[in-house]
């Protein structure tokens, strides 16, 4: 059977003209205004560079010509589009497409703070047996290749909780992700639980480590601060693959146009790689963008709006074609704090905008801006990727689908129909949208209400992941593999528990 042709083409938010003069803009307001940067490392290679120096305030200026040169020199290096900050969901960026997984795969893990638990409709800390059974929830499903952290854990001591949580995941998966930090002293741990992780595969540990990432974020406006220059210090040890991270807020730490929202989240992360290509030049190199907007009347921050979307998207646009780098973007920020019509609608919406002007990644479960996870709602974000994954698969066009003799031969439907046809008995599978939670029986005669209808969903999606995650075996573990992760939880402890 002949391949689908995938759906071609992206919405291009900026042009050349207009990418060149937010180019501009960034480099001016770099050597205009210049970023603090809490890293008296990077100060002193910036000044070594021959930049513009206080060290007292940690301020840095940037010669424009520094700052060019060091960008090309990463141009085309680094090709994989990530999701959920870490997995690679499309191995090499297309020429002038959106970027789409490779095979049907959704984002998994986001390291929640809380967790929503259904049919309570109460938000509470996750607990060790949370973590537990969503990361079997994970294995349970296919199309999760790669499960990140779903939870910071409220049952360990916050000085620990990464390494306890990068314990649990090993033990409990085969197909780890992230479980990430913002402490240059969990670093060398994180390090040694991922080589552990890959048997030190040294590729996989330059280009994608399972269990250590960190997202380098900067502070909008123009800030990158102490923790993340020492997370980046301590991980310039081990080659890790560097990301930075703005998350600009339009009308509070950002101006309030799209355009002036690029141009800060630019020149944060142009400032940031320049000083960090001075200090680990061989490192790989890219960035993600999350923006949102304020709102006036609430002061909440709001990701699914056309402002937010427009800037990540422009930013995606910016330094794919004008510097040949990676720019992620996450389309799982949302606003809504249950499942239910908001939460549908916020999230096609912001999927469906970046699937067409950046890339279709497919997160589940994630709420509330990113703090919290309800496993009922990952079911129901299943279905809804699922029918946007097929959707951007496009369609096959040749005599097998055309089928121009079925339809010469059937007529006009008198004698028999294409439902009873050997044709679609062969495809119907894999052309139809299987939705697994959504109702699509006949009304019946009895009064539909919506909050009923929408409840019966929730109720099936709430039996749905119980019923994966009590069928899961518990993980067979190496006693060799559980003993070294003991090992590596000890040393922790007592480093950084003191």
């Amino acid at each position: 059977m002949a391949r689908r042709a995938p759906l071609k083409g992206l919405l291009r938010v900026v042009d050349a003209g207009q990418m060149e003069r937010l180019h501009q803009g960034a480099l001016k307001v770099l050597e205009t205004t210049g970023l603090l940067i809490r890293g008296r490392f990077l100060l002193e290679a910036l000044a070594d560079a021959g930049c513009k120096v206080d060290f007292e305030k940690s301020r840095a200026w940037f010669k424009p010509d520094l700052v060019e040169r060091q960008i090309a020199a990463q141009r085309g290096r680094y090709r994989m589009v990530r999701s959920s900050l870490w997995y690679p969901f499309c191995r090499e960026m297309p020429a002038d497409d959106v970027a789409c997984p490779d095979e049907w795969c959704v984002d998994f893990g986001f390291a929640t703070p809380a967790i929503y638990d259904y049919p309570s409709g109460s938000y509470r800390p996750a607990t060790r047996q949370d973590q537990v059974d969503v990361i079997r929830l994970g294995n349970a499903l296919p199309e999760v290749k790669a499960i990140c952290a779903p939870f910071v854990c409220g049952d360990f001591d916050p000085r620990i909780e990464t390494i306890e949580s990068s314990r649990i995941l090993l033990l409990n998966t085969r197909k780890p992700g992230w479980v990430g930090t913002s402490s240059g002293r969990e670093v060398k741990y994180l390090a040694e639980f991922a080589a552990l992780a890959v048997g030190n595969d040294r590729e996989t540990l330059r280009t994608m480590p399972p269990v250590f990432v960190h997202a380098y974020c900067t502070t909008s406006p123009l800030k990158l601060d102490t923790r993340a220059c020492e997370v980046f210090e301590e991980a310039c040890k081990y080659g890790f693959p560097v990301n930075f991270a703005p998350m600009p807020i339009l009308g509070a730490t950002a101006p309030v146009t799209p355009a002036g929202a690029v141009v800060v989240a630019t020149a944060e992360i142009l400032g940031s790689m320049t000083a960090a290509t001075l200090v680990a030049p061989e490192a790989y190199y890219y960035a993600t963008a999350i923006s949102g907007e304020m709102d006036m009347k609430t002061t909440q921050i709001c990701y699914s709006t056309p402002a937010a979307i427009l800037t990540d998207a422009a930013l995606h646009q910016l330094f794919r074609f004008k510097y040949g780098i990676v720019l992620n973007v996450e389309a799982g920020y949302v606003e809504a704090k249950s499942p239910g019509i908001q939460a549908a609608f916020m999230k096609t919406y912001r999927q469906m905008a970046f699937g067409a002007t950046a890339s279709m990644s497919l997160p589940v479960g994630l709420l509330d801006n990113g703090a919290v996870f309800s496993p009922a709602q990952a079911m129901l974000d299943l279905d809804m990727n699922r029918a946007m994954y097929e959707f951007g698969r496009g369609m096959e066009v040749s005599d097998e689908t055309m089928c121009v003799d079925l339809i010469n031969e059937l007529e006009f439907c008198q004698q028999d129909t294409y439902l009873e046809s050997a044709h679609t008995l062969r495809h119907f599978r894999d052309v139809f949208w299987a939705t697994r939670m959504f109702d699509r029986t006949y009304r019946g005669a009895d009064a539909n209400e919506p909050h009923e209808a929408d409840r019966r969903i929730l109720q099936k999606a709430d039996r749905a992941w119980r019923e994966l995650v009590s069928a899961q075996e518990p993980l067979e573990v190496d006693p060799r593999f559980a003993a070294e992760l003991d090992r590596i939880v000890a040393a922790a402890r007592t480093d950084l528990l003191v």
